[in-house]
């Protein structure tokens, strides 16, 4: 081989080397900004499929992983432990109907609560009464945009720093050695158990230890709180999943009939007008009022096995439509009254929602009331 040659099989070797490593680095998952933490659980979002939380004897929040049409979605079972309140008891009534005397106690006890002249306590030779069972709230709802991000701060888990080895002193400080907290991270069947302890004297910061290792590390308070506080940080307040400024055109069916609506300068707020499709050119204040009201709708919580949701009927509709002409329908739902008693709850679903939810009472009426004048003739 002359020279020249192998000079060109040098530089082409080079340079299939060098284009393989720019295409790895090119294609490689983007580096985990640190910010001075350190890595104690590996791992991404997108294969963190379940994570429990757990307080003994108090709460507990699951939360998986789903997937449909819409793309990924999270699922939370929050369950809390309650001890049951304890019956009230009515009085024992005195022997043959009668009250007992003033100053009179029953049973043979002295007046002044001392103990029977024998020295003797009724209790005694009883075995201790058993603490009565807890019992369980449940609760289940889609999560919202706070699970995305709090599966982002799990996978991979940061902390604050890794402690050196501590001794069995040492470690009964930090609350481990009797914790009652931990964190189960499923990573595709992959299961990391975590222990938590009590906070950093000073700070708000966490002990935490995973199942299995002696080393100990220091979690972000943060990262624990959507957990902890799941029933209310992490349900999802949507009724659809389009932003405002996406929706080109609205059809509302209810009362006698329906009516479609566009949205005009949609991208700029502060132009924004929603309009009939029919009259474009014409502003509609009775339009504009609705649909305002309408887009501000939120879900109070999501139905549970034990709300009846029998009997439910349509009381109005709203199809919502982008520009794509992608589509999604909310569905506002309401059982008969009689006109007796307190009027029954409005309840609503979408595909956003995955299930039924139920709505404020007092806008949903407002809307309830108007649909039939705004779909009208």
């Amino acid at each position: 081989m002359s020279a020249m040659m192998r000079s060109a099989a040098i530089y082409g070797g080079l340079l299939v080397v060098l284009s393989g490593a720019a295409w790895m680095k090119w294609t490689a998952a983007p580096a985990v900004e640190l910010d001075g933490k350190v890595v104690m659980v590996d791992g991404s979002p997108d294969e963190l499929t379940r994570v429990v939380w757990l307080e003994k004897d108090k709460d507990q929040a699951v939360i998986v992983r789903k997937t449909d049409g819409l793309g990924v979605y999270y699922e939370v079972e929050q369950t809390r432990w309650t001890a049951p309140k304890p019956e009230k008891k009515p009085p024992a009534p005195a022997e043959d109907g009668a009250a007992a005397p003033d100053g009179a106690t029953p049973d043979g006890a002295n007046p002044d609560g001392a103990a029977p002249a024998d020295g003797a306590n009724p209790g005694d030779g009883d075995p201790p009464a058993e603490a009565p069972a807890l019992e369980a709230s449940v609760q289940h709802f889609k999560a919202g945009e706070k699970a995305d991000e709090l599966m982002a701060s799990l996978a991979p888990m940061l902390a604050l720093r890794k402690l050196s080895e501590l001794s069995p002193e040492q470690l009964e400080t930090t609350g481990l050695d009797a914790a009652v907290e931990s964190l189960e991270l499923d990573r595709n069947g992959r299961v990391v158990r975590i222990q938590l302890g009590g906070e950093v004297y000073g700070t708000r910061d966490r002990y935490a230890r995973i199942e299995g290792s002696p080393d100990v590390w220091l979690v972000d308070d943060e990262l624990i709180k959507p957990l902890k506080y799941a029933r209310t940080r992490l349900p999802d307040r949507e009724l659809w999943s389009f932003e405002a400024k996406a929706i080109a055109r609205a059809t509302v069916s209810g009362g006698t009939g329906s009516v479609e609506l566009l949205q005009k300068n949609a991208a700029d707020p502060a132009q924004a007008a929603w309009v009939r499709a029919a009259t474009p050119d014409a502003v509609d204040e009775q339009v504009k009022t609705w649909m305002e009201k309408a887009l501000a709708l939120k879900s109070v919580s999501y139905a549970e096995p034990t709300d009846d949701l029998s009997e439910l009927q349509p009381v109005f509709s709203i199809r919502f439509e982008d520009e794509k002409g992608q589509s999604q329908t909310l569905e506002v739902l309401q059982k008969p009254w009689s006109g007796e008693g307190p009027k029954p709850d409005f309840w609503a679903r979408s595909e956003h929602t995955r299930g039924t939810v139920k709505l404020l009472r007092g806008p949903t009426t407002a809307l309830a009331e108007d649909v039939g004048a705004l779909t009208g003739p």
